[in-house]
């Protein structure tokens, strides 16, 4: 599988960089997440170049330039010119001879559990590096991690159309995207409230992690007080998993609340709870978070110029990770906390072009039509 690498426009396999340029990059990761499928020059225009007016020979210009990069790829894919229609991209099935540790229960195991350790961690980049690796590690594959990792990574096209994970799953994945990207939380809630009420296909950690995230939709839609029932009613749950990471989730969610309350110290309280968490267990995605809610009472305080550092280091942080959902969802309550209380517009503007600059790498429109298919279909 190749890695595509959009902050540096690189596609990565086996430890081999191809350098391309913003629309080369863009025009080969939009052929290899749809491979096999034809295009005509008018669909990769609309596709790569949507708000743009190119001349006639963008395409071909840049699909000759692409192959000359991926021509030491050519065992791995290939583009091809159909007649009268246009390009598609076709992958390779890999001749080499299946490693012999595919055969071994015991490493297939200690592999998973090392996936498990980064993912505890929160550690998205080495996540990614393994599976961009899989392959040449000889790693055996794992339909949990395999989907995840997807969702990491962002590729939220190539998760929304796999068949390696169930229904219900998805409808998971695709509820956290839609929320993310859906600008008013009141339209996400009963997407929430539909899956969490499934009691088939989701075991108890995603129904609570569905349920944490919906309380923040509760916090941003004003209602408070369904925010604090569904606090209470997981509270035992989210102690019975005895889980660093829902743990922190759990008090900066509380934290939040306090906030919105106006209840300034027991906001206080509580964001001093996740931080000493985190000293214990240095989970950076989670420590991302933490440093945007601290922001957040900062700015409460009227301390403008330490809100603005915490919410730097937080995004910073949150990026380093890899984990392009975990981003995203912060920015979302960056932003939706800048907008509300018009505290620091600096920040607000420099925060908004960043997610502009995300919605055009993601295109968060067309990702908002497909997930909200896939759950009016599953519910």
């Amino acid at each position: 599988m190749i890695h595509f690498d959009p902050d540096r426009y690189e596609a990565v396999y086996a430890g081999e960089h191809i350098q391309l340029l913003p629309k080369e990059f863009a025009l080969l990761r939009y052929l290899y997440e749809h491979a096999d499928r034809s295009f005509s020059r008018d669909a990769l225009l609309e596709a790569v170049w949507p708000l743009e007016e190119p001349s006639d020979r963008t395409v071909d210009d840049h699909i000759y330039r692409v192959r000359k990069k991926i021509a030491a790829w050519s065992h791995l894919l290939q583009i091809e010119t159909i007649r009268g229609q246009g390009y598609k991209l076709v992958r390779h099935a890999s001749t080499g001879q299946s490693s012999p540790l595919l055969q071994d229960d015991q490493f297939a195991a200690d592999v998973n559990r090392m996936f498990a350790k980064y993912h505890s961690l929160g550690m998205g980049a080495a996540m990614q590096l393994l599976s961009a690796n899989r392959e040449v590690l000889g790693l055996p594959g794992d339909p949990y991690y395999d989907s995840y990792i997807q969702f990491v990574r962002g590729d939220f096209t190539s998760l929304l159309a796999t068949e390696s994970i169930n229904s219900w799953q998805k409808a998971a994945y695709a509820v956290f995207i839609y929320a993310i990207l859906q600008p008013e939380p009141a339209i996400s809630i009963p997407y929430f409230e539909g899956l969490i009420a499934k009691e088939h296909g989701l075991s108890i950690a995603w129904r609570n992690d569905l349920r944490l995230n919906a309380v923040i939709l509760y916090l941003e839609a004003g209602m408070l007080s369904k925010a604090r029932e569904e606090l209470d009613a997981i509270r035992d749950d989210i102690a019975e998993l005895h889980s660093p990471s829902f743990t922190a989730g759990y008090l900066l969610k509380e934290m939040l609340l306090h906030l919105q309350e106006d209840q300034i110290q027991e906001a206080a309280a509580k964001l001093q709870a996740c931080e000493e968490l985190l000293a214990l267990h240095p989970i950076q995605r989670e420590r991302g978070a933490c440093l945007v809610a601290k922001a957040m009472l900062h700015y409460r305080r009227g301390e403008i110029r330490a809100a603005r550092e915490a919410l730097d280091d937080g995004i910073d942080t949150t990026r380093r990770t890899q984990f392009i959902p975990h981003l995203l969802a912060n920015l979302r309550v960056a932003l939706s906390y800048l907008d509300k209380y018009t505290c620091d517009e600096t920040s607000r503007q420099n925060y908004q072009r960043q997610w502009n600059q995300l919605d055009e790498q993601y295109r968060f429109h067309e990702l908002l039509v497909k997930t909200e298919r896939l759950l009016r279909y599953c519910l």
